[in-house]
């Protein structure tokens, strides 16, 4: 019987050589050589370009090593129990294309990644390149000590301890994530950030802490597919970092949840033909210096919203990254009412990029969008509140009970 399975691989050691020298010997003298503990397989490096299943055998406290970053062809089930670790810098290489991966543990009896030895980003870390099968999928599962170096080596570069290609024009990508611990890796943890809304990928209960980075990196389009199921506490930086990849919420209604971590946007996000994106009660949204927000479609017939439903209790917070500014929040032509309630929203400078547009207000409004701000405070703004650049005279905005803090000005024209 093995004993402790998925404690360290030390402890384990220092178990077996207790049962070897504590046992009872039969007649001879001899000790029962079931009670030992079994060596782990090395698997060869190209062991998986046919399908394989992985079991889980209970004298083995490390069921297999693999020592390269291995290229996976063909399916690969890894059931529950087994134990997996991976020399300094290996990895797997997901290129399965409509084959099936299934890594899959239970509640009790989880399925271990591990490296050989137990430090923070030894191992390299999975990779999945082409990954179409809809039941793909990563179940309590503990993801841990990998992130050694990045996941690929020319550009686009994925890099963390589990990371999938973003693809255009392709079969579209597919990954269930439930119930998955990723911790102690050597840089971030997931790496969601080129896959486009047309992928099939969810996550749920992710436990993601004790890395060297942020603990997610997604795109814009796929934000909403991480939620408050999950924690994502304990990294050396805890953000949801939304990077500059797919920054566009287009043919989408999505809603962005408050986490136990605030989200970080590195650059534009913008709202284009029938793209309705909320932001629930609770979120803290930083940005950096050249980050802003754009909800502006390409016609005033397009359906473009953005929403921040906020509450006294919960409101939502907007704020600079680096504790200085950020550019503010561009509305153009909209004819669906766009809300903000019960927010702050601070430091905003009112610099849009896509116009070359500075000091203007932090929120900027263009050819007469329709917008509607309730219970909101506007603090520490460098220059106005709200802006109007096309001399309509705020014609379609609603106000009230709204509270200007230290701001350059309320209500601004060109």
């Amino acid at each position: 019987m093995k004993i402790f399975k998925h404690s360290h691989k030390v402890t384990t050691m220092a178990l077996g050589l207790f049962m070897l020298f504590s046992c009872s010997s039969d007649d001879d003298g001899h000790f029962d050589d079931e009670q030992l503990d079994l060596p782990p397989i090395v698997l060869d490096c190209d062991y998986f370009s046919e399908d394989r299943i992985l079991t889980d055998d209970p004298q083995r406290p490390v069921d297999y090593i693999i020592p390269c970053y291995a290229d996976v062809q063909g399916s690969l089930r890894i059931e529950p129990g087994v134990v997996i670790e991976f020399e300094k810098h290996a990895g797997l290489w997901i290129n399965l294309d409509s084959n099936n991966l299934e890594i899959k543990g239970t509640p009790t009896n989880p399925v271990v990644l591990s490296g050989t030895s137990k430090q923070q980003g030894f191992w390299r870390g999975i990779f999945l390149t082409e990954a179409h099968n809809p039941n793909n999928i990563i179940e309590h599962t503990v993801i841990e000590y990998a992130g050694s170096k990045n996941l690929t080596e020319t550009s686009p570069i994925y890099e963390g301890s589990l990371a999938i290609r973003g693809v255009s024009g392709t079969t579209p990508q597919a990954l269930t994530l439930n119930h998955v611990t990723i911790k102690n890796g050597g840089s971030i943890g997931l790496d969601f950030h080129r896959i486009r809304k047309n992928a099939t990928v969810s996550t749920s209960n992710l436990v993601i802490t004790g890395n060297n980075g942020v603990p997610v990196k997604v795109s814009a389009e796929m934000a909403h597919v991480f939620n408050n199921s999950s924690s994502y506490i304990g990294n050396v930086s805890d953000f949801l970092n939304i990077t500059t990849s797919y920054y566009e919420i287009e043919n989408q209604t999505v809603s962005w949840q408050k986490l136990d971590v605030p989200y970080l946007v590195d650059g534009r996000i913008h709202g284009k033909k029938d793209g309705h994106l909320t932001i629930e009660a609770g979120v803290e949204m930083q940005f950096k210096a050249e980050a802003y927000l754009q909800f502006s479609p390409l016609m005033p017939s397009h359906s473009t919203s953005f929403k921040i439903k906020g509450t006294a209790a919960n409101p939502v917070h907007l704020k600079p990254y680096n504790g200085t500014n950020w550019g503010g929040i561009y509305w153009g032509y909209t004819e669906e009412m766009s809300t903000i309630d019960y927010a702050i929203i601070e430091k905003a400078k009112g610099d849009f990029p896509v116009g070359n547009i500075e000091n203007t207000g932090a929120i900027y409004m263009w050819a007469n969008p329709h917008l509607k701000v309730s219970n909101t405070i506007f603090k520490d703004l460098p220059n106005c509140a709200f802006f109007e650049g096309t001399g309509y005279n705020f014609e379609n905005l609603q106000v009230n009970n709204v509270i200007f803090d230290n701001v350059g000005g309320e209500y601004c024209l060109p």
